[in-house]
């Protein structure tokens, strides 16, 4: 990810894709400097539009742990759903925190973000 300036303010990379079912996951970083200024936002949603409308993918799914307050709130957003929860997933900061598993199917995507998946009517008569 660049700003404006040409600057890299951080780094959003798919994994574990599965074209055959139309399943992917992401990871997302962005450097300190540059968080809550919409960089995040802004990848996650192209990252989305481009595997739901033009790859035909079907669901994404996240994993990220409970004390990450940011990163929930950010998913938040777009209108992820918590499916699942693995309890007491990992020792860190003198405590146990839970591992959070999000998902979105592109059908949620679409209707939150209104979008389409067909052409509009007068393309459609021009081919």
């Amino acid at each position: 990810m660049e700003n404006n300036a040409g600057e890299a303010v951080g780094d959003i990379s798919t994994n574990d894709c599965d074209p055959r079912v139309g399943h992917l996951h992401y990871g997302l970083s962005v450097a300190r400097a540059y968080r809550r200024k919409g960089y995040a936002s802004e990848a996650i949603l192209l990252v989305l539009r481009c595997y739901f409308q033009e790859l035909r993918y079907q669901k994404a799914t996240i994993t990220f742990y409970s004390f990450n307050e940011a990163t929930i709130a950010l998913h938040n957003g777009p209108g992820f759903q918590l499916e699942g929860r693995i309890r007491r997933a990992v020792f860190t900061r003198g405590q146990y925190f839970d591992e959070l598993l999000v998902g979105m199917t592109a059908e949620e995507f679409a209707e939150k973000h209104a979008l389409t998946f067909s052409l509009p009517a007068k393309e459609v008569r021009g081919i």
